[in-house]
């Protein structure tokens, strides 16, 4: 499988962390910020890393963002380049998720087409890195003893079939804890049952670990 292609853009805390762990799990990582210290402390963790004015549409293009499959703007204390940044890159046609501090960030950002938010509670860099190298998760939470919990959608072969014949804990030691299937309501979601027949819109909430969880999501 192609390694994925990340930017990440602003070194805080919550951005140094993304970007190496990002590495760390295979992907090529461009980190990106305007402090040069910084870009020199990262420079030996990530595939490449650049310092410029990240607000400069010019300096964007020209070292590559247009082929990267995601950029994160995740610049925490000028919220205004943020803004200007995702508003950027969004226009050149890249997928973009950005950081907010705040409800009302998260608003402008979406605003101006922000692919996926960042809230406070979901800037575990390690943790978000874990989820974007898993393609195909929707959602992703660490429980203890290196269980995961995620949200995925029903692969393809399980499309008109039940449950039980499936035997997905023991092909991939995996326990689906709960079935979301679409309603007049909206998605709905329940504890399964063994005769439940999959359909194509099902998503599913796996438990299983990170290896586990990557075995099916490849299958």
């Amino acid at each position: 499988m192609k390694s994925q292609k990340f930017a990440v853009i602003g070194l805080g805390s919550f951005g140094y962390s993304l970007a190496t762990k990002l590495e760390d799990l295979g992907a090529e990582v461009l980190a990106i910020d305007r402090s040069e210290r910084i870009i020199q402390e990262i420079s030996n963790s990530v595939s490449a890393a650049v310092a410029f004015d990240c607000t400069d549409e010019n300096m964007l293009e020209a070292h590559g963002l247009a082929n990267m499959d995601l950029v994160i703007v995740a610049i925490g204390e000028d919220f205004g380049s943020n803004v200007l940044v995702t508003k950027i890159l969004k226009d050149m046609g890249l997928k973009v998720h950005s950081r907010a501090t705040s409800k009302r960030e998260a608003r402008i950002l979406k605003a101006v087409g922000a692919d996926f938010i960042y809230t406070p509670e979901q800037t575990q860099g390690v943790t978000e890195a874990r989820r974007l190298t898993l393609q195909g998760v929707e959602s992703y939470l660490p429980l203890s003893g290196g269980i995961v919990f995620a949200h995925v959608e029903v692969k393809e072969a399980m499309v008109g079939r039940m449950l039980r014949d499936l035997d997905i804990r023991k092909i991939f030691g995996l326990n689906i804890a709960y079935i979301g299937r679409m309603t007049e309501d909206g998605r709905k979601y329940r504890i399964p049952r063994p005769d439940d027949v999959f359909r194509e819109d099902d998503h599913i909430f796996i438990m299983g670990t990170q290896d586990d969880i990557k075995r099916y999501l490849q299958s």
